[in-house]
C-alpha cells in the first residue's frame, strides 16, 4: 500500500490542523448548531458564526463515528461495507450536458440521460454503488432532486446515492426514501438504503443550508460524505499540506456537529480539494497533485479512524480521448492504492471537469477500473498458489497448455488470477482489421448501446412509484 506521509508528518499535519481549528475556527451559518456546538464546549462567536472547536471535543466525537458500516441496496447482493479494508468505486456526478449518444453532439442534459447512465452504472461491475451522473436541464429546479431520486429509484437496483441540494428538497428525497424502504418503520431501522454528499464552502465555511441538510442525515443516521472542496492557491493555500490542513479542520467541524446531534451516524470523511491552473483560472482535476492530495488525505482520515472518500477520478479532457484515459487512471489507481474506501468518480462517465457526460467515456473508465480493482486486489500467495508441485508436474518438456493437471489448475484459478477487459482490444493485428480496425471508443458506443438495449432491472413495487409522485406533485404545487 502506498504511503505518502511519514509518522512525523502526519503528526505535523495534525498539530497544524487542531491549530487551525482551535484558534481560526469554522464559520457556521446556523444558530442551532453553533448552539449545540457552544453547550458541548467550543467557543462560539454568534455574531460572526465562527466556532473554535478543542481537539478534546473533537476526540470524544470521533470515538463515536463509525469506523465502518453497511450500505443497502434494493437487490440485497448489492450490499457492502465501506471501512473493511477495500475499496469501493462510484461513478461520476453532476454533468449539465451529454454528448449525444447518436449525434455526438454536446447538448443539454435530460431527465433520460440520467435514467440510461444509471442504468449502465447498474450493470457495469466496477460501480459498486451509483451517484447521479445526470444534472438533468428539462426538470423544473423546484423538483430537481425529487425527479433525480425517482429517476435513479427506477433504473438500478444497486445501493443509492442521492443528491441533496436544498433542504426542502432533501426532506422529500428522504419521504421517498422511506416509500423505497418500505415505510416509515423499515427505514428508520434500514437508513443506509440512501446516501448523500456535502461539500463546505472554502475556507472554512458552512451555509445554513448545507447544515440544515446535515442536521436532517443526523436526525435518521442516514450516512454522508463530507468533503472539502478547496483549490490550492485559490480558496486554500498553494501548498499541498497547507490546503490538506484547512480541510482537514473543515471535515472534523462536520464530524463533530453530526456525533452531538445524531451519535453514530456514518460519516464518510473526504475530499474535492484539487489545484487552481493559475495559467487559465480552472481547477485542474486531473492534475498529479490531485492523487498526492488524495494520498494524504487518505492517511489523515484513516488516523482519524474515519472512512475516506475522495473524488479522484475526475477528467479535464474535454472528449474521451488518450487525455481523458491517463487522467482517470493515475488519480483512481493512486487513491485505490492509498486505501481510499471510496474511490468517488472512479468509474468516471464525464469529461470537461465534471461538466460534460459522455456514453464512451463511461463505458472506457468501466475497463480502466476494472484494471485499477485488479490491482488493488493484489496477489494470493499461498501454498496453493505457489504451485511447487505443478510446477515440478509440468517439468522441462511439458507446458500448462498440454498438461491436464495444469490445464485444471487453470481453470480453477483463471478468472481469480486475470483480469478480462470489457472493451479493451488484445487480440492480433489481422483480427482487429478483421473485426473492422475499430477504436476504443467507437467500441465503446456499440457495447453502450448494447446494454442499454438488452439490460432489464427489477420494476419497482407496485404503486410505489405513484407514492413517490405525490410527494413531486405536491412540492410543485406549493411553489407555483
Amino acid at each position: 500500500m502506498y504511503r505518502l506521509l511519514g509518522r512525523g508528518e502526519i503528526s505535523a499535519i495534525h498539530g497544524a490542523a487542531m491549530e487551525v481549528l482551535e484558534r481560526v475556527g469554522v464559520v457556521i451559518q446556523h444558530d442551532k448548531a453553533l448552539k449545540t456546538l457552544k453547550e458541548a464546549g467550543a467557543t462560539v462567536d454568534m455574531k460572526t458564526k465562527v466556532a473554535k472547536i478543542p481537539e478534546y471535543l473533537l476526540q470524544d466525537t470521533l470515538q463515536k463515528s463509525p469506523r465502518r458500516h453497511r450500505m443497502l441496496a434494493r437487490n440485497p447482493k448489492h450490499n457492502f461495507v465501506i471501512g473493511d479494508g477495500g475499496s469501493v468505486f462510484t461513478n461520476a456526478f453532476g454533468a449539465h450536458y451529454t454528448i449525444d449518444l447518436e449525434t455526438g453532439e454536446r447538448r443539454l442534459s435530460t431527465i433520460k440521460d440520467l435514467e440510461e447512465f444509471t442504468l449502465l452504472a447498474d450493470y457495469f461491475p466496477t460501480v459498486d454503488y451509483i451517484k447521479p451522473n445526470i444534472l438533468p436541464q428539462d426538470v423544473p429546479k423546484a423538483v430537481w432532486e425529487q425527479e433525480m431520486a425517482l429517476a435513479m429509484f427506477k433504473s438500478a437496483e444497486k445501493h443509492l446515492s442521492l443528491v441533496a441540494l436544498t433542504p426542502d428538497g432533501w426532506r422529500d428525497v428522504i419521504e421517498m426514501g422511506k416509500i423505497y424502504a418500505g415505510g416509515e418503520e423499515e427505514f428508520i431501522k434500514n437508513p443506509a438504503i440512501i446516501d448523500t454528499g456535502f461539500n463546505n464552502v472554502p475556507p472554512l465555511m458552512y451555509t445554513k443550508e448545507i447544515i440544515d441538510m446535515i442536521l436532517e442525515c443526523a436526525k435518521y443516521g442516514i450516512p454522508f460524505d463530507i468533503s472539502t472542496g478547496a483549490l490550492a492557491s485559490a480558496s486554500g493555500p498553494v501548498t499541498l499540506a497547507g490546503t490538506i490542513v484547512q480541510g482537514i479542520a473543515e471535515n472534523h467541524a462536520i464530524v463533530v456537529l453530526t456525533q452531538l446531534v445524531g451519535p453514530g451516524t456514518p460519516v464518510m470523511w473526504g475530499s474535492c480539494a484539487t489545484i487552481l491552473d493559475q495559467r487559465f483560472g480552472t481547477a485542474a482535476y486531473g492534475s498529479p497533485e490531485n492523487g498526492l492530495i488524495h494520498a494524504a488525505f487518505c492517511q489523515m482520515a484513516h488516523y482519524y479512524g474515519i472512512p475516506y472518500y475522495g473524488a479522484a477520478g475526475v477528467i479535464d479532457s474535454k472528449v474521451p480521448d488518450q487525455q481523458a484515459a491517463y487522467e482517470n487512471t493515475i488519480n483512481a489507481l493512486l487513491a485505490t492504492v492509498s486505501g481510499a474506501d471510496v474511490v468517488h468518480d472512479a468509474v468516471y462517465g464525464i469529461v470537461e471537469a465534471g461538466v460534460t457526460a459522455s456514453y464512451e467515456m463511461f463505458a472506457i473508465s468501466n475497463d480502466i477500473c476494472g484494471a485499477i480493482k485488479r490491482i488493488g486486489k493484489g496477489m494470493r500467495v499461498t501454498p496453493e498458489t505457489l504451485a511447487v508441485d505443478l510446477i515440478e508436474q509440468v517439468g522441462h518438456e511439458k507446458n500448462h497448455l498440454n498438461t491436464p493437471e495444469a490445464l485444471k489448475f487453470t481453470k480453477k484459478h483463471l478468472m481469480e488470477e486475470q483480469w478480462q477487459p470489457w472493451i479493451s482490444n488484445r487480440t492480433s493485428r489481422p483480427e482487429w482489421e478483421k473485426q473492422g480496425s475499430k477504436d476504443i471508443a467507437q467500441v465503446a458506443k456499440e457495447k453502450v448501446k448494447e446494454i442499454l438495449s438488452t439490460h432489464k432491472i427489477e420494476p419497482l413495487p407496485k404503486g410505489m412509484e405513484a407514492s413517490m409522485r405525490k410527494i413531486i406533485k405536491k412540492r410543485a404545487k406549493a411553489s407555483s
